[in-house]
């Protein structure tokens, strides 16, 4: 690309300008998912209700109307550049309310795209209606389409079905996740230094990350704003590419990223203060039972263990990144009892010789996700196989 990212750490990248501009630099058939929240053009000097006060709705003359003819033709515009970026089987979501979400989908049609899901964002906590004329707005509508109406496209019917979404009072455990999804508007902590006018909740972002791609796709946002969307792709190991034409708003994104990327290789090693120093040089590339042996720290075993299922036992072993040599980590997963034991003579009989080493990341037992999350985090997480806890660093 000739154009320099405005900011590139690892796999997360932020470009400052138009994004039409930015899409012709991207090679074609190269972007697994996009996520685009483009502006709603409502900027028309109303008034709403936020946090209980009437203020104005003007964002900023990147979110004015030209006309109903002109506002068509910039979202077909950057849904056709949107297209070329992405591979056959990529698939795209564009969020929005009436004002925009019907020239967007029209759009799509126009360009070919083949429409897979409308989704009904339900916000339990939307701000109430002035002027008591209407019902209350309290929804947005995603559109969900595929590139190529042939290609096979990612969703992860299992985790979306079976895994654990404790935001969604609508979503019922075990079954079928449905197209209307009720998720809180931004938690404060999420707006810690400051705030873009149509921020979307973390939990919103997550699960359609989750639900659309795979580790190590690459995710884009053309309308990156605090880039929500990019700190839960890098979360879950994912390349991010952010674009936005507004500066301050991408200057937010590096703060929020800055902070969430300490806050996983540092925070969170709190939580068994520890931790790291329980775990040196000599434990590297040893077997789970040899660990739990040698252990000089035998605390986080004991700690961890006494969660895990009846009948079951726990495994650790020390592993290292890959990238960063100095970092040290810990992988855990559990298993039956019986089959542990024939893991035990197996690996002890020299007929296992691959070890599983994780290129980077933090691993406890899933069984401490909610602790974790509540107490220190305020961000998201991954489950492996539902055994592990994979905490990207």
């Amino acid at each position: 690309m000739k154009t320099k990212p405005y900011y590139k750490y690892s796999d997360f990248s932020l470009f400052h300008g138009n994004s039409l501009e930015i899409l012709a630099e991207i090679p074609e058939d190269s972007v697994d998912m996009i996520f685009a929240d483009p502006p709603y053009l409502l900027s028309n000097g109303g008034f709403t209700c936020h946090a209980g006060q009437m203020v104005s709705v003007n964002k900023g003359q990147w979110d004015v109307s030209n006309g109903l003819k002109k506002d068509f033709e910039f979202h077909l515009a950057w849904i056709e550049a949107c297209k070329r970026v992405l591979k056959p089987g990529g698939t795209i979501w564009i969020s929005g309310t009436y004002h925009s979400i019907y020239q967007c989908g029209f759009a799509l049609q126009v360009a070919k795209f083949h429409i897979l899901n409308d989704i009904a964002w339900l916000k339990p906590n939307a701000s109430p209606n002035l002027s008591c004329r209407f019902f209350t707005a309290s929804h947005e509508t995603l559109v969900w389409a595929r590139k190529d109406k042939k290609a096979k496209h990612i969703f992860n019917y299992d985790l979306m079905k079976n895994g654990t979404w404790p935001e969604d009072a609508l979503k019922k455990p075990g079954l079928q996740m449905r197209s209307v999804w009720s998720i809180g508007t931004p938690k404060m902590i999420e707006k810690k230094f400051g705030k873009h006018p149509t921020q979307k909740p973390s939990d919103l972002l997550k699960r359609i990350v989750l639900a659309s791609t795979k580790k190590g796709d690459v995710v884009l946002d053309p309308f990156t704003g605090s880039s929500t969307t990019g700190l839960s792709a890098y979360l879950y190991g994912r390349n991010f590419i952010g674009i936005d034409s507004e500066k301050q708003y991408l200057d937010l994104s590096i703060k929020r990223f800055e902070e969430l990327d300490k806050n996983m290789k540092n925070k969170l090693l709190n939580v068994i203060p520890s931790y790291v120093s329980g775990w040196t040089d000599k434990y590297f590339h040893q077997s789970a039972f040899d660990i739990q042996l040698k252990s000089p720290n035998k605390n986080i075993v004991n700690f961890l263990s006494k969660f895990r299922p009846k009948n079951t036992i726990t495994l650790y072993r020390g592993i290292h990144s890959f990238n960063d040599k100095n970092y040290t980590g810990v992988e855990s997963w559990t298993y039956d009892k019986k089959i542990a034991e024939r893991y035990a003579k197996s690996e002890k009989s020299g007929k296992i010789k691959e070890k599983r080493f994780f290129p980077s990341g933090i691993l406890l037992d899933t069984t401490l996700l909610s602790d974790i999350e509540k107490k220190y985090l305020g961000y998201d997480y991954e489950i492996d196989d539902k055994e592990v806890l994979i905490l990207k660093k």
